[in-house]
């Protein structure tokens, strides 16, 4: 008996329309990775999987890192309205793709309940990426990191963040950030 060899038609070239079946379109797209955007990286499934792989196992970073916590002040109206944005991490400090892992909460002024807003984006220009809750009762300050799932963001994204509270009083909340770069490829 003969052996049986499956024949491929041939590949179309990159981004064509002709691409119709999986095996044509996986590794023929010029696609960026979503851990770099620059041309001439590995944009294939494996190259995906690598990124990710590396990501994940990427050391963990702390900002700010060698200085005291950024302190975000809530609203003096109650769950009404959030306080001013603080910068936490400024525009070109950052210069790979990443995205934040953590919120360390410290320092909560008061007791009560929190809402913290994460956002990127210019001065006046900031876009929501994320949220987390937390509080603090009589007894002690519970300060802890809270996880939160944020988009990746490109390099030399600004991060600002805002407060909020149940309470009637601008208090106060000190945070740093863990977050994680995409490696390259």
């Amino acid at each position: 008996m003969g052996q049986l060899i499956k024949q491929y038609p041939s590949v179309p070239s990159a981004d064509s329309t002709d691409n119709s079946n999986f095996a044509e379109v996986i590794g023929n797209k010029t696609d960026s990775s979503f851990s770099d955007g620059t041309v001439g990286t590995d944009t294939s499934v494996m190259g995906h999987l690598r990124a990710n792989y590396n990501h994940v196992h990427d050391s963990a970073k702390c900002y700010p890192v060698l200085a005291d916590p950024v302190t975000i002040a809530a609203s003096s109206n109650a769950w009404t309205d959030y306080g001013d944005y603080v910068e936490i991490i400024p525009v070109d400090t950052i210069t790979s793709f990443f995205d934040i892992h953590w919120v360390h909460t410290g320092e909560i002024s008061a007791t009560g309940n929190y809402v913290l807003e994460l956002a990127s984006g210019l001065a006046a220009s900031e876009v929501t990426i994320g949220q987390i809750a937390f509080s603090r009762d009589s007894n002690q300050v519970q300060t802890a990191s809270q996880p939160i799932q944020i988009p990746p963001q490109p390099p030399n994204t600004r991060i600002s963040a805002r407060l909020s509270s149940g309470n009637a009083a601008a208090n106060t909340a000190d945070i740093k950030i863990y977050y994680h770069n995409y490696p390259e490829i």
